[in-house]
Formats: structure tokens, sequence, C-alpha cells
């Protein structure tokens, strides 16, 4: 018996890279960052070099063979194909042979060769919009797609998607969006057969949630510092001196008689005398007011953030009494 849980309100982003190194970058930086290969997906147009795999305008006449030969199809997409799980190809109408990477992309590729979603639906437009992108945006995607652009494609919570943004903006994405989504293919919760028989030494991996952070610099904002020039009116005070002639004529009072002949009337002796004044001379002159130094200072804040994490635990069901030693 399997059980399904898709009670997650999922996120979907996605967005196109102009070169399979950017798409690269940012398949890989998703894994690093801890993201299931499984909710990861890249689409891209493989118009040469498909390796022999022979496609046509039908759709789906030759997925399982595309995807049978999907190992073999690595020129277009390079390393991602070792990053991510499935493979497969496809010819779609308008567009040419396509390249699919990842389950969920691989799925569409299988939902596109059953003709649930054909040529009169638009093809990858409706398999684009099936996922819950809007109809103007999934048609962006399939035009940069059949332009040569890498389609690349994130799902999980909300949280889980702001990250994927973080980490996709830094391998330059365009065209980015976050929308609302289906629930992915449910991830099956399989009850293990009561009769379940495991190899010898045979090893069970736990997995761990684990935050992780990261930074992204940005231009919060500008600053200028002019100079301008103001005029005011200002009045100075000089004192100044000027001589001027004084003639003081008086009368003595003992009046001398001087002998006759010594006095010459002719009238040409002549007193002179120079007479001075100062001026004042006004000049402006610029000297340094005030000294202004411009520099940055880096101030340091803590940003705190809290998500829940999961982490598996070892369960085990014991039927009948088995020695077990739980610490090797």
């Amino acid at each position: 018996m399997t059980a399904y849980t898709n009670n997650i309100d999922y996120k979907r982003a996605a967005g196109l890279f102009y070169s399979r190194e950017e798409a690269e970058a940012a398949v890989r930086g998703l894994r690093d960052a801890g993201f299931n290969q499984d909710r990861i997906s890249v689409i891209a147009r493989d118009a040469d070099k498909l390796d022999g795999v022979e496609t046509t305008e039908d759709v789906g006449n030759k997925a399982d063979e595309g995807a049978a030969a999907g190992a073999l199809t690595g020129g277009a997409l390079g390393g991602i194909t070792g990053l991510l799980v499935g493979l497969g190809a496809l010819a779609i109408p308008g567009i040419g042979p396509i390249i699919f990477a990842g389950a969920e992309a691989t799925a569409i590729a299988t939902t596109l060769a059953g003709g649930a979603i054909g040529a009169a639906t638009g093809g990858l437009v409706g398999a684009l919009i099936g996922l819950g992108i809007p109809e103007e945006k999934a048609k962006v995607y399939s035009d940069r797609v059949s332009g040569g652009s890498f389609l690349v494609m994130v799902t999980g919570t909300e949280a889980e998607v702001k990250r994927a943004e973080v980490i996709m903006q830094r391998s330059g994405v365009e065209e980015f969006g976050i929308y609302n989504a289906p629930a992915p293919a449910a991830q099956p919760v399989a009850e293990a057969p009561a009769t379940a028989e495991v190899a010898d030494n045979n090893n069970v991996k736990l997995y761990e949630e684990r935050l992780v952070a990261d930074k992204e610099r940005h231009k919060a904002g500008e600053v200028s510092v002019g100079k301008k020039v103001e005029t005011e009116t200002a009045k100075v005070a000089v004192p100044i001196e000027k001589e001027r002639v004084v003639i003081e004529r008086t009368t003595p009072t003992n009046q001398e008689v001087v002998a006759p002949g010594s006095v010459d009337f002719s009238g040409n002796e002549v007193a002179r005398m120079d007479i001075y004044e100062e001026s004042a001379d006004i000049n402006k002159e610029a000297f340094v007011r005030e000294e202004v130094k411009v520099h940055k200072e880096v101030e340091r804040e803590t940003v705190e953030a809290q998500e829940t994490l999961r982490r598996e635990e070892l369960d085990i069901d014991v039927d009948g009494n088995p020695v077990i030693n739980k610490n090797r």
C-alpha cells in the first residue's frame, strides 16, 4: 500500500539562463544548498546534438527512445546531466528537439508524449501552464527555449523558493518568477513489506535539513557632496589721516623795527610745504575657512531568521528476537 502526502502549499520558481554554463552553475548551487534533485528541472533546446536520436515533428513519437538514449544526449546540457535525475528527448512542433533534465521535466516529456498535452494546446506552453505558470509567461519561456536559452525550475515551499531565488539571481537568471504550483508528483510513502529482504551490509542514509545563510550586496542609495557659492555684503571701517594747512595771522605786540633796506619788497618770497593724506585700499582675499572629509564607515548588525528543520531518525521495527547492536 502506498500513501501520498500533498498537503503542503507548493510554489514554483522558474527563470531563464542565456548560457549552459550559467544554468549549470545555478543547478550546482541549488544542489550544494541542499535542494532535492527531484525538485530541480532543466528544459533546453538541442537542435544539433541529439547524438543520433531520431526526432520528427510529431509530439511524443520518439519520447521513449529519447529517454533511453538520455545518457548519450549530454551535449546540450553538459554537466547538468550528472547533477539531475531523469533525462529525456522530445520533438515539439514549432520548437524542434528538446532535452528534459530532472524528474519533473521528464514527467512533462512523458505527458506530452502521451498526448495529454498536444500541439492543440501549445505543446511546451500548455505543459508549462499545467505546472501553474501563467500563459503569458509560459509563452516567453517557450520562445526563449526555442531560441537556445535554458529554463530552470525549482519546486518547494515558499521559504525554499525564496532561497532558490538568491542562488539563481547570483548565476544571472532572467525572467525570474515565483508561481503558485499544483503539488508536485506526490512523493510516495510506502509501507515496507513485512517480508522485505535486505542485503548484508546494506546502508541506510538518514537526511537532515540545515540552514544555509547567504548575503547579497545591493546599492542602498547615493550621497553627493559638492560646493556652492553664497554671497553676502561685508563692511569694514578703515581710519585714515589727512594733513591740512593751517594759516594763522597775528599782530605782534612788540613791533620790531628793521633796518632800512633789509627788507625785499619784491614779493618773491614763497613758503612751501608738502601736504599728505591717506586713502583706504580695500581688496578681497580667499582663505580656507573649513575642511570637510568624506569617507564611508561600515556598520554591522546581525539579522536573525527562524525556520523549522526536519531530521530523519532511524526507526527499527523488530519481528522476533534478533540480536541487534545499535552502537556499531
